[in-house]
């Protein structure tokens, strides 16, 4: 019966991507230490694996490269040869030819990569190891050239005896998120019980008749609370274990990477890696490696002088490039640093200020540190000249938003002539995260408290003006002052009869901002949850969570606040907060959203200038609720269950009492088709939720109510 291997093939192709990863980390070390028998002996098996394996699986044309690698690794560790440059270049070149030679066929010869080609690469290893190396490559030139994108490495090198392994499992990703919203749900669940142990002790204290029944009552209650405590401990914690991998399955793929451009650029570089145990979150690491292949390109091509430069300044021929992960508190920090030119500040003001980015007159005002943050601007360079390896500065700016939008940060430092570190400060996990409650008006916000330095009280005599902007004195320094309903477009209540006020003090890098809130409700652990493309354009929000009372609370993104208050972005003129109607009957909307995060967002907007607002989960219950009462505007989803929101708007209109009544449809459905079957069925607007904002839903209804 003929053996069928289809079902084996990709488990084939990843183990043997991960058997070439470990061949190339091996070559490297190798490289420099070409006696050491024991990697050599490593690298030998990796080879006879990946020959053994494509033989079963009919990959003859691997199996033939792998067993002239598997040849001259075993020549070296029976000390025939030492291992020199030809010789580690061929070997990089078997690696470079194996890779594409496992996808189709229609793949590795779009590659240049044919039989004849395979069997040429064969003979070059052979001839290199038996000492008959001739002119030029027999290849030449065909076989694919791995690139700073190749991919990365599954796990760190390691020499172990014969048939001695470490199992291990690979887990979907989406199973995992899957448990961590179970988790969280748990999470609410203990937080909700909490409210109703608190609930029960106030009745008890009300009801002296009942404290002997009432108290055994909340006695279990706390059991049970302490169960789930504990149960929700360890859940989170063993998810988030399973999610976190060391930094190195991210941090190997570019020493090969780092070899060529160095070559390319014909500069002696000595790449070193640090704390690539580090562990971090899977689903981070995967969004790292674009930000920081991108730093050490810049660091080879523009960081790192040429030899002869190098050497009439004093410093060592081989330039040095460090790559290190370390954590510091719940964040991991990655740096990527280098002993080459460093930045010259002068040169970028005076770019600066040519491209108008700055006012000549603030030139002398700034320090080195805000002077860097201006090559995070698009598109700045002071380059005369870009090459295709990088140029200091472009593409700088995609850095910094990668890195944001995993709710981190970038700084730099440097010092000119002597080099210049970048440094990345990410959270361990996005799923978990522990944070500040406050209040704004009948909204909550949640401040991740990696994020609060400390929280203060202030007399509104304490706010002074400085340069048109609010800010306050805290332990002797200036710093700016922002409300938090301003943010938002958010009342503002009154401050007069206060005698002193609740701020927060929040800081980003080394940059500090104080937040006004209108009250301090204490610290909780959240669980950040996804709500959709409505968060998506949303300024200042870094995510949501869910309380256990089931209120919507946003996330606050730190960094970007404190960006728009350095900047004047935050201003009153733009974000004078909307007055609810005075003098007015409040105003109802009927509010048709089945996804109920969404339905309370919109919710809390609405009711944070006046409005009242019902919650119907169909377009059906939305028409029910209509035939029962007058509402002044409804707004409705298109995509729901039992009835949609083209339905829904055109049974409203066939209703003589809502024939005028204004109708907003607010949705994902982007097509012209879609908004003119809207439009068409009487809806009075069309908002795409990919495009919202609170303050575009705000004004669309103040237009339509007149």
């Amino acid at each position: 019966m003929p053996f069928d291997k289809s079902k084996f093939i990709e488990r084939f192709k990843t183990e043997t991507k991960e058997h070439l990863e470990k061949l190339s980390l091996g070559l490297l070390k190798l490289e420099k230490d070409p006696k050491d028998h024991e990697l050599l002996e490593a690298m030998m098996r990796e080879a006879h694996t990946i020959k053994g394996s494509s033989t079963m699986m009919g990959y003859n044309r691997i199996s033939g490269i792998a067993h002239w690698m598997e040849d001259g690794l075993e020549n070296a560790m029976k000390g025939k040869l030492v291992l020199e440059k030809a010789h580690i270049d061929v070997l990089f070149k078997g690696l470079d030819t194996i890779e594409p030679l496992l996808e189709d066929k229609v793949t590795w010869e779009a590659k240049g990569i044919t039989g004849s080609c395979v069997d040429d690469l064969c003979r070059e290893i052979e001839d290199v190891f038996a000492g008959r190396t001739t002119k030029g490559s027999r290849v030449k030139g065909q076989v694919a050239r791995v690139k700073a994108e190749e991919k990365p490495a599954k796990e760190k090198i390691t020499q172990v005896p014969p048939h001695v392994t470490e199992e291990s499992i690979r887990v979907d990703i989406e199973k995992l998120d899957k448990l961590v919203n179970v988790s969280g749900e748990l999470l609410i669940s203990k937080i909700r019980l909490t409210e109703l142990v608190k609930t029960l002790i106030n009745k008890t204290e009300s009801h002296e008749e009942s404290r002997e029944f009432l108290g055994t009552l909340v006695k279990d209650f706390e059991k049970v609370k302490s169960n789930i405590d504990l149960l929700t401990a360890d859940m989170q914690n063993e998810i988030m274990q399973v999610r976190m991998v060391p930094v190195s399955f991210l941090f190997n793929t570019f020493p090969r990477a780092m070899r060529d451009l160095a070559r390319e650029k014909e500069k002696d570089i000595d790449f070193e890696i640090r704390g690539e145990d580090t562990q971090l979150d899977k689903a981070i690491i995967d969004e790292m490696k674009d930000p920081i292949m991108h730093l050490l390109r810049n660091a080879v091509d523009h960081g790192i002088e040429a030899p002869d430069e190098r050497k009439t300044k004093n410093k060592p021929q081989t330039g040095k490039i460090i790559l290190s992960a370390y954590q510091e508190g719940s964040q991991v920090v990655v740096e990527v640093s280098d002993d080459g030119n460093g930045i010259n500040a002068e040169k970028v003001k005076k770019e600066a200020v040519k491209k108008n980015l700055i006012v000549s007159s603030r030139i002398n005002e700034m320090i080195d540190e805000q002077v860097y943050q201006i090559l995070f601007t698009p598109g700045f360079s002071t380059k005369e000249s870009v090459s295709e390896t990088s140029g200091r500065g472009v593409g700088l700016d995609v850095v910094r938003e990668n890195i944001a939008s995993l709710k981190g940060m970038v700084e730099v430092k440097s010092a000119a002539g002597k080099g210049v570190r970048f440094i990345m400060r990410v959270p361990l996990t996005l799923a978990i995260t522990e944070s500040l409650l406050v209040a704004a008006g009948s909204d909550i916000f949640a401040i991740p408290i990696d994020t609060v330095v400390e929280t203060i009280r202030v007399s509104p005599d304490d706010i002074k003006t400085v340069e048109t902007k609010d800010a306050i004195t805290v332990r002797g320094h200036i710093i700016p002052l922002v409300r938090l309903n301003d943010i938002f477009g958010l009342p503002r209540r009154g401050i007069i009869e206060k005698k002193f006020l609740p701020v927060v003090v929040v800081q980003s890098v080394e940059k500090r901002v104080a937040i006004l809130v209108d009250e301090l409700m204490g610290r909780q652990e959240i669980i950040s949850k996804a709500i959709g493309d409505l968060l998506k354009n949303m300024k200042n929000v870094a995510g949501a969570t869910i309380l256990g009372s089931g209120k919507v609370v946003l996330i606050l993104d730190i960094p970007s606040i404190i960006e728009a208050a350095e900047g004047a972005i935050i201003k009153r003129s733009s974000v004078k907060a909307k007055e609810a109607p005075k003098a007015k009957k409040k105003k109802t909307i009927l509010l048709a959203e089945d996804v109920l995060s969404t339905a309370m967002l919109e919710k809390n907007i609405l009711e944070s200038v006046g409005y009242s607002v019902v919650i119907a989960r169909d377009g059906k219950k939305a028409l029910e609720r209509a035939s029962q009462e007058m509402f002044d505007l409804v707004i409705t989803d298109v995509l729901m269950p039992r009835m949609d929101g083209f339905e829904l708007v055109s049974g409203l209109r066939k209703n003589k009492l809502y024939k005028d009544v204004p109708i907003i449809i607010v949705t994902t459905r982007e097509s012209d088709a879609d908004k003119r079957r809207g439009l068409t069925a009487g809806a009075d607007a069309y908002l795409l939720k990919s495009e919202f904002t609170g303050e575009g839903l705000l004004d669309t209804i103040e237009r339509l109510l007149g």
